[in-house]
């Protein structure tokens, strides 16, 4: 036990944690969708994912065009939304591109067809 022997102990290897900053609970759901951007006349194919009230993350396979932060977003014939939205983070991976959004436009109307539809199309997340 030297003088150096302190400096040479194996140091635990830092956890990294990612501390849940969301107040409103969301449900783990992976569903496919299409969005039609107010600027654009097509429906492009899209990833819905950890959907909750407040936003959700949504892939797509191109960028969201630039200035369009209002939609509509399909889901099926039962359940389409029209969203405005502002985008929390973005990341581009094989050719895919991943947003954290953030509605900033939900009408009250649109929150009870949401949870309708996760109660209905998507019930084993409701406790997630």
């Amino acid at each position: 036990m030297g003088l150096f022997s302190f400096f040479n102990k194996k140091k635990e290897p830092i956890k990294e944690t990612l501390k849940e900053k969301r107040l409103i609970p969301r449900w783990k759901i992976s569903a496919l969708a299409k969005i039609k951007w107010n600027k654009e006349t097509e429906y492009s194919p899209c990833e819905v994912k950890d959907l909750n009230m407040r936003g959700c993350s949504l892939l797509l396979t191109r960028k969201i065009p630039e200035g369009c932060l209002a939609g509509n977003l399909y889901f099926n014939e039962r359940f389409f939304f029209d969203i405005e939205i502002a985008i929390v983070w973005q990341k581009e991976t094989d050719n895919k591109y991943s947003y954290g959004i953030k509605f900033t436009r939900f009408r009250d109307a649109d929150k009870e067809k949401l949870f309708k539809m996760i109660r209905e199309d998507f019930s084993a997340h409701m406790n997630n």
